[in-house]
């Protein structure tokens, strides 16, 4: 029996669950889903078997238009099939997935329930069907469906029974590879923002520098440091100062465009790379986060749970930030001397974005300065941040 599932990379998406929930995933989830698949086939034996997970990311109110995601499957085409999507409220899969309860189908073809586009696109005829929820935490996560017996017989109340414990085995693993997944990304988040940290940030720009170099492509990057940051740990105080960061963190999470790496390099200072972005685009991103800062009230409110420790201060038209930006093809690969491996062009990198950053300080701050178009002097120390 030979098994498909979807890449490493987008099976760690599904895990990105917060308490209900970049760089590469070490753990081979590819293998442990073809392998739960395997001992589904084992209990059960039939023709195709496929395990479906839900989209962690689409907000609750939304669920009912979301979809559901073939992510690992054995049989006639899986190969074509896998990756392919289900509305959460079609077919009998969707059926289990919304009701929370298994469901066997002695005659899929009259059943109305039944959803046939799988068989159509494969040009495979399901003649009985078992379907069994995933849950973790307490919700439906997804289902796993078993599709004709190998005996030529329907399923019945006992092989139901069996697909019902092994989901059970196979929600366990899978709640054991979401708490694998977070460990990760705590060790690789700042605490406070919830950006990457700065250990993570030289790994991952790093390795998008490698990718770029071998691809052909453009990396844009932000050397983000707020502007009289100081002035408010000196005047409200460093648990202010600590809100503050909180945040800027949370409103770059919000504004940042996808695929991007946001992190806290150190103190009030951040790095934004920007896989794909040419110097324009790098240019409009700081920007719009420049114009967001800047209009923010900080503070705003006070915390629910420790109002007299965190009261709301209300904090505007002091906190703005200066950016310097860079790009690797336009202002690393271009220079003299012609830096082309990894480590010295992110070093580069960040050192032309760190000295446009000290310009915009230099010439007053709250503005963004490009390396392209400003040649940037030699990094001078600021007399505050």
């Amino acid at each position: 029996m030979k098994t498909h599932c979807i890449s490493n990379p987008e099976l760690g998406s599904f895990l990105k669950r917060e308490p209900r929930a970049l760089a590469p995933y070490e753990l081979d989830l590819a293998s442990i889903f073809c392998n739960l698949l395997t001992r589904a086939n084992d209990f059960v034996p039939s023709e195709a078997g496929s395990i479906f997970i839900d989209d962690p990311s689409v907000p609750e109110a939304n669920r009912p238009l979301a979809e559901l995601v073939l992510i690992a499957c054995f049989g006639e085409a899986s190969d074509r099939l896998v990756g392919s999507k289900l509305p959460v409220t079609r077919g009998i899969v969707g059926h289990v997935y919304g009701t929370g309860r298994s469901y066997v189908s002695a005659s899929p073809q009259s059943d109305p329930l039944f959803f046939s586009g799988f068989d159509g696109a494969s040009r495979f005829r399901t003649r009985s069907l078992l379907c069994a929820p995933l849950v973790v935490e307490g919700q439906v996560i997804g289902v796993i469906e078993l599709v004709n017996r190998l005996d030529d017989r329907s399923y019945d109340e006992r092989d139901l029974m069996l697909l019902e414990i092994l989901a059970q085995t196979i929600s366990v693993s899978i709640a054991n590879a979401i708490d694998a997944y977070r460990s990760k990304e705590i060790s690789k988040r700042d605490e406070l923002t919830g950006l990457y940290n700065d250990r993570f940030l030289h790994h991952g720009l790093q390795a998008t520098i490698e990718q770029a170099l071998a691809q052909g492509q453009e990396v844009g990057l932000l050397f983000l440091d707020l502007d009289h940051f100081k002035t408010i740990n000196d005047i409200h105080g460093h648990l202010a100062g600590s809100r503050v960061l909180t945040e800027v963190g949370a409103m770059l999470r919000q504004i940042l465009p996808g695929g991007c790496l946001g992190a806290r390099y150190g103190g009030d200072e951040f790095i934004i790379v920007l896989p794909g972005a040419s110097p324009p685009e790098a240019f409009w991103v700081a920007e719009t986060i420049r114009k967001n800062i800047e209009s923010y009230v900080f503070l705003s409110e006070a915390d629910p749970h420790d109002s007299a420790n965190y009261p709301a201060v209300h904090i505007k038209g002091v906190i703005t930030c200066s950016i310097g930006v860079a790009t690797l093809r336009s202002d690393v690969l271009s220079l003299p001397g012609g830096v082309r491996d990894p480590v010295s062009a992110k070093n580069e990198l960040l050192r032309s974005a760190d000295s446009c950053m000290y310009m915009a300080k230099e010439r007053g701050r709250n503005l963004t300065v490009t390396a392209w178009t400003v040649p940037p002097r030699p990094r001078r120390s600021a007399s505050e941040g």
